[in-house]
């Protein structure tokens, strides 16, 4: 058994990855688009695992980021996260349960011969946490839509989302999809209802992603991906990109214009979507989860599921040196004062809501 360590620097560097990741049965464009996250988004290193067995052949592949620590020290050191969305380690189902304990025990020992301090993994939903040899934390429920004959679909949906449904047909609302042959109005239309969106919502400005960022998701892709464009007479009102793996498409990103709300646009969109599933042999629609567990956003989510299980998404919490991750969030809360009630409460908030503790608030 072989793990490596690979840095993705340039355009070869990323050529490279990209085709350990198409080696596998299953292509997850998760996968692939994640580059263009963290390109936008950090300055941090990019790197990846590959696990071979004794003949060279790949067996398990893991993208992470390096992260430098900013704290005052004779020694550096780091904690690793993974890219944003659906992560954590890629492999084909046949893979037997030995080689990803070793996996497990190849990665801890590369952390702590690195000076890593810590570890936060976001799962994908296709129970790759397994033998994980750090903390599983089942983190946000997402919905997750079986696509099914018309009749039955229909049936299924929770009442306002037939009525808010005929609603949208009377108004005589229109859909593309986009799938191939993209071209730049496209994208921009698409954009600009997304970048709305965010203002309009107080999204975070590391949501705000410049419009290159949606190309080169499209352009890394490949043909993994789907946008839905929702019009008004000849106003795009409503849009989502939607990633597609294997048999499932994922609701990535997307956004209506406040303006049109009126219509239910987004109502319509997504039934429209599960139709155009339906007719390309797609098995299942994810929507994914809410803001926070349970919110009004995931209830939202359900009523065109009511009936289907949902998936749990899990997140990976591992301490790799205790005694430095203890001095760093030490170092967090330094200005708290023990016996403060409230302070204690901030402590133990740190602890059990943010992981790394010591990232709360940065350092000074």
């Amino acid at each position: 058994m072989e793990l490596q360590v690979h840095k993705i620097l340039n355009d070869d560097d990323l050529s490279s990855y990209l085709k350990h990741v198409e080696s596998f049965e299953v292509i997850n464009p998760f996968y692939k688009i994640w580059y263009s996250y963290v390109s936008e988004n950090t300055q941090d290193r990019l790197k990846y695992f590959t696990f071979s067995d004794s003949k060279g052949s790949l067996l398990i592949l893991m993208p992470f980021i390096l992260r430098e620590i900013p704290y005052k020290s004779d020694q550096t050191y780091y904690d690793v996260i993974s890219p944003y969305g659906y992560s954590g380690p890629i492999f084909n189902d046949s893979l037997s349960r030995g080689y990803l304990i070793k996996f497990w025990e190849c990665v801890d020992a590369w952390y702590k011969n690195n000076q890593v301090v810590s570890e936060f993994i976001r799962f994908s939903l296709n129970h790759n946490y397994h033998f994980y040899s750090g903390n599983l934390v089942p983190t946000l429920t997402n919905v997750n839509g079986q696509i099914i004959d018309e009749a039955s679909q229909w049936a299924n949906f929770k009442q306002k989302v037939r009525n808010n449904y005929r609603k949208s047909a009377k108004e005589n609302l229109q859909i593309k999809f986009l799938h191939t042959g993209l071209g730049e109005a496209d994208i921009k239309q698409f954009y600009d209802i997304y970048i709305q969106t965010m203002s309009r919502i107080g999204a975070d400005q590391e949501y705000r992603y410049s419009i290159n960022y949606f190309k080169n998701i499209i352009k890394l892709s490949g043909d993994n991906f789907m946008i839905a464009i929702v019009y008004k007479d000849t106003v795009a009102i409503s849009t989502e990109l939607i990633l597609i793996s294997g048999d499932t498409l994922y609701s990535f990103l997307g956004g209506t214009l406040s303006d049109y709300f009126n219509y239910r646009p987004n109502d319509f969109l997504k039934i429209e979507v599960m139709k155009w599933a339906r007719a390309h042999q797609y098995k299942y629609y994810l929507l994914g989860g809410g803001r926070e567990d349970g919110d009004s956003l995931y209830q939202y989510k359900k009523t065109f599921f009511p009936n289907d299980k949902d998936l749990i998404f899990y997140t990976g919490r591992k301490i790799v040196n205790e005694k430095m991750y203890q001095e760093l969030e030490d170092q967090l809360n330094v200005d708290l004062v023990a016996t403060d009630v409230a302070c204690l409460e901030v402590k133990k908030a740190h602890r059990i809501t943010f992981f790394p503790a010591y990232r709360k608030n940065g350092f000074k």
